[in-house]
């Protein structure tokens, strides 16, 4: 049993594991809008059969060319007058006759609207199973669901900009690229293992060769970009660090222009990382408050110093937080930004300096906020640095997929050096199946129904 958007118990749940086998005559309804008092509300329907329900609750006799305003009837008694419009199969989100209903916006009408559906023959739609059927009928692809994904997610301007590339093509184009040459260059080595006549062979493994190189360097420019796509969904993480007392946490604070952390003299006070996002003209900033490096006998204290070690390595940029300039370290690497905390008041003149060994600082006062936007404008010239150019991919499952294909590419490549075509083959049929788990030619039904469940009802 499970409970549906509206709150109603259902003693079944779908099998999604048969949905690619159903009938278009299975229709499913949701809620496709926010449940609460607002100007409109929305229920959609997919499956063979929608324009035929829709008929049933408006008794509109006329061809739906284009959306219908219309008189309708909610459960036998509830009327209202809503916009109709229904899509001719092919034509829709999902690749099948559908229809959405608009109606005004209100819970109890909502559910009225969506109970009158499921009494006129569809059953509740699971989460993401909208999105899902658009998948199963060829009208998307993995890569392109998680860009939709995405964009209902994206809290920043960068992070919409490249979800809306993704769900529009981007990805998927670039990885059946690199598929059709790959798939080329297998084709190759399994018809030159019907011809073994030795010098046809030699030319053959070298041609395999070279292009097999010129896939690997396709794979690896994308797992190379993936690091800046990761920036681009997530945001740059940033660690706020230094000693004991530097003012991280009241920096911490400024940045966010709230008080999430706790301030104050004693030293020690934060004790573990705490994490909060910001956003900065449209680029997302993970920013991590970490406890004081010193040395210490207290297990607690040792274990927040462990983990904002940790925070450190897995950042993308480090602030270390030092009070004078006399405290800068001899090295920094290219990912570290050094920030003066003074406590006297900033002039503008002064709010980015270079210190005596060439090092650029910004200088500021984190408790009065001077000099606190010269930051942000370094983090945001920073970010873009960072997360400029590169490949198409942004997520984990894809990027691993690049990294199995990769893998089975290197082996592929030495196979083709010193072993039989039978084995170079089957290392590229490997590959092959790895770039295929990335768009979902060959993606098993797990990692599909995994990738769904993140979506919400009526979606």
């Amino acid at each position: 049993m499970w409970i549906n958007s509206c709150g109603y118990k259902v003693n079944t749940v779908y099998n999604f594991d048969n949905c690619k086998n159903n009938s278009k005559k299975d229709i499913i309804a949701a809620i496709s809008t926010p449940i609460g008092r607002g100007a409109v509300s929305c229920v959609r329907i997919s499956g063979d059969g929608s324009e035929e329900i829709v008929r049933k609750l408006t008794s509109y006799k006329k061809e739906f060319s284009h959306a219908k305003m219309v008189p309708c009837i909610f459960r036998g008694r509830i009327k209202d007058k809503i916009m109709a419009v229904v899509f001719k199969d092919g034509k829709s989100y999902t690749g099948e006759e559908s229809a959405e209903l608009y109606f005004h916006g209100g819970k109890f009408l909502t559910e009225q609207a969506l109970l009158s559906v499921i009494d006129a023959g569809a059953r509740f739609a699971e989460a993401g199973e909208f999105t899902r059927r658009a998948f199963l009928n060829g009208k998307i692809d993995l890569t392109q669901a998680e860009g939709i994904s995405d964009l209902i997610d994206g809290d920043s301007s960068d992070a919409l900009q490249d979800a809306f590339e993704q769900s529009e093509g981007r990805t998927k184009n670039a990885i059946n690229a690199i598929y059709e040459n790959l798939l080329e260059v297998a084709a190759r080595a399994e018809v030159s293992i019907d011809y073994p006549e030795e010098d046809i062979e030699e030319q053959t493994r070298a041609e395999l060769i070279g292009g097999i190189d010129k896939v690997l360097l396709a794979v690896r420019k994308e797992i190379k970009g993936y690091y800046s796509g990761r920036i681009k969904r997530e945001g740059v993480k940033v660690a706020i660090t230094g000693k004991t007392n530097a003012g991280k946490s009241t920096l911490f604070n400024t940045l966010l222009q709230s008080e999430r952390a706790i301030v104050s003299d004693e030293e020690g006070t934060t004790r573990d990382t705490l994490e909060e996002k910001m956003l900065y003209k449209g680029c997302a900033f993970v920013l991590t408050d970490t406890a004081g490096i010193r040395e210490t006998n207290n297990k607690v204290e040792k274990l927040g110093i462990e983990r904002s070690k940790a925070a450190m390595k897995e950042a993308d940029l480090v602030l270390l937080v030092i009070n004078d300039e006399k405290e800068c370290p001899d090295f920094l690497d290219e990912t570290t930004l050094l920030v003066i905390n003074s406590f006297q008041p900033v002039a503008d003149s002064d709010k980015i300096t270079t210190l005596k060994n060439g090092k650029k600082a910004v200088v500021l006062n984190a408790k009065t906020g001077d000099g606190i936007d010269a930051l942000k404008d370094e983090l945001y010239a920073r970010g873009k640095e960072l997360s400029s150019g590169g490949g198409c991919i942004n997520n984990p499952r894809q990027y691993d997929a690049l990294k199995e294909c990769e893998s089975a590419l290197v082996r592929a490549t030495d196979a083709a050096k010193n072993l039989t075509l039978d084995c170079v083959c089957s290392d590229l049929n490997k590959s092959l199946d790895a770039l295929g788990k990335i768009t979902g030619r060959n993606t098993s039904e797990s990692v599909i129904s995994e990738i769904f469940s993140r979506f919400c009802v009526g979606k």
